[in-house]
């Protein structure tokens, strides 16, 4: 039970003080967004300085979240109960199994408005492209593999096929491969290209799939405020690799170091663990979200490659490092990958990350999820001494070495504009406020000045990504805070910082 107090809440942990009327049915979100995702568990009987207050009476409690459950929620999903006795109170988790029959819903919402998602810590309402990932998910269907009938055979790039696995396999290529490949599917007697066929060999860069890029900047500094190179890469998504890894190279600094006989090059970054880290955010990323894209960002401190979509049901960033990741998203890609010898073994990308890292003394990797994006970002500590460290305390707990979680949390509340995400920010803000979703004006001023007191750097995007609400709305309220005295900005509006007269806090 210890341990367990001393997470904190996630995508798979969620803390209660009770079960009533008032927060019913943010308790049933809860349990759909567990069964959405990967599974996860409430504790009742917690307040929200962790204190243990207990549950009055347990079985009773058990009994209502049962019958709730069941009356509630569609497709139907068994919840189990564990009680635990910890200073002589009582409490129970509430252990929510991953789904298999996504998406889970509220009945009298219906799958539209009713669909829920686990986002870090935060429960949210499903966008469309969610709920048709889950729809997949439930029926055991990758979306690479799905039919584009907005296209035909010809759309494909035979020619280009023929020569890469000529090149790679030494196999010679005919048109029934593509079938068995599942790059070309038919039907109604008609021959389509399916969703990967299109993403690894299409015959040009079509507007359709102009979502499916990789977007590559390196920056001045430690921020994104002033660029010194960029470049966008779309089409075949196998020469988007190529392209990024190139961008990379020709970013960061080679040095030289002479040995015994030879002149040995060598980068300042391990280049098998930024390849690997882009064919994962390749292989793997969520191509139902359209409104996003890879991208691959260089600061003087670290470089960070992000890619749209989580981490596989299941599995959470506390098991990277632990064991080896198997399961593909994308079944197709993941298939083509592995055949064209783009991809080694399966489930083995983070565990060959973070071997690559060790033979550079001063690269560390961090993993993490944020805003349905899974980030991997690679700190240079010989540049950031200090940000380097909290990161390698990190690292080296979630790979079963010493290091604390608590004490990690505590440093990033001393320097929160450089480390925090989203997430952490929305659990600081929680913690201040409460659980309450109240959205009064009240109450958003009171979060917008708590924020802004916290990081001098936040955009008004930020700020309302945090509380909830939309950026037109936190800027009316900062323009009143100006308007009042409350609040100053130093310097322009990018690159500026803003300055707390009066605290009305």
């Amino acid at each position: 039970m210890k341990e367990l107090l001393s997470k904190q809440e996630s995508k798979t942990l969620e803390f209660k003080r009770e079960f009533n009327n008032s927060n019913k049915e943010k308790v049933l979100q809860t349990i759909i967004a567990f069964a959405n995702g990967s599974g996860g568990n409430i504790v009742f009987g917690i307040d929200d300085d962790r204190k243990i207050i207990g549950v009055e009476n347990p079985f009773e409690l058990e009994e209502k979240l049962s019958n709730i459950t069941f009356d509630s929620i569609k497709p139907t999903i068994r919840i189990d109960a564990v009680f635990i006795t910890e200073q002589n109170k009582t409490l129970i988790i509430i252990k929510i199994p991953l789904g298999i029959e996504t998406p889970y819903y509220l009945k009298n919402k219906g799958v539209e408005k009713g669909t829920y998602i686990r986002i870090a810590s935060t429960t949210r309402l499903a966008s469309s492209e969610m709920i048709k990932s889950l729809q997949l998910k439930g029926e055991n269907i990758s979306y690479d593999s799905q039919i584009d009938y907005r296209f035909s055979k010809d759309d494909i790039d035979f020619p280009r096929i023929k020569k890469v696995f000529k090149e790679k396999k030494d196999i010679q290529i005919k048109e029934d491969h593509l079938f068995m490949f599942n790059l070309l599917a038919t039907k109604d007697d008609k021959i389509y290209p399916t969703v990967a066929g299109m993403l690894l060999f299409p015959k040009k860069e079509y507007i359709e799939y102009d979502f499916a890029q990789i977007k590559c900047a390196h920056f001045k500094g430690n921020t994104k405020d002033i660029f010194i190179d960029k470049a966008e890469f779309r089409g075949s998504i196998i020469d988007q690799i190529e392209s990024a890894l190139k961008f990379l190279k020709s970013n960061i600094k080679l040095s030289a170091v002479i040995g015994d006989v030879y002149r040995e090059e060598k980068y300042e970054y391990p280049i098998p663990a930024l390849r690997e880290a882009i064919v994962n955010a390749v292989t793997h990323r969520n191509y139902l979200l359209k409104g996003q894209d890879i991208k691959v960002a260089v600061f003087d401190n670290k470089i960070e490659i992000s890619s749209p979509g989580d981490l596989p049901a299941g599995y959470s960033v506390d098991d990277i490092g632990k064991m080896d990741f198997s399961k593909l998203r994308n079944i197709t890609i993941g298939r083509i990958f592995s055949e064209l010898k783009i991809i080694e073994q399966w489930g083995r990308g983070f565990s060959n990350i973070i071997k690559s890292c060790k033979q550079y003394e001063n690269i560390v990797p961090e993993f993490k999820e944020e805003l349905l994006q899974f980030k991997i970002i690679f700190w240079n500590k010989k540049i950031d001494k200090k940000i380097g460290e909290k990161v390698g305390d990190k690292v080296r707990e979630k790979v079963g070495r010493k290091g604390g979680q608590k004490r990690w949390v505590d440093e990033l509340a001393e320097t929160p504009q450089k480390i925090l995400t989203i997430d952490e920010y929305s659990r600081l803000v929680r913690r201040k406020f409460g659980e309450s979703s109240e959205k009064s004006s009240e109450k958003s001023t009171e979060k917008i000045l708590y924020l802004i007191s916290k990081n001098k750097f936040f955009s008004a995007k930020r700020i309302a990504e945090i509380i909830c609400i939309s950026p037109r709305m936190v800027e009316k309220y900062i323009s009143e805070f100006k308007k009042k005295g409350l609040i100053k900005r130093i310097g322009p509006d990018k690159g500026g910082y803003w300055e707390i007269i009066s605290n009305a806090q």
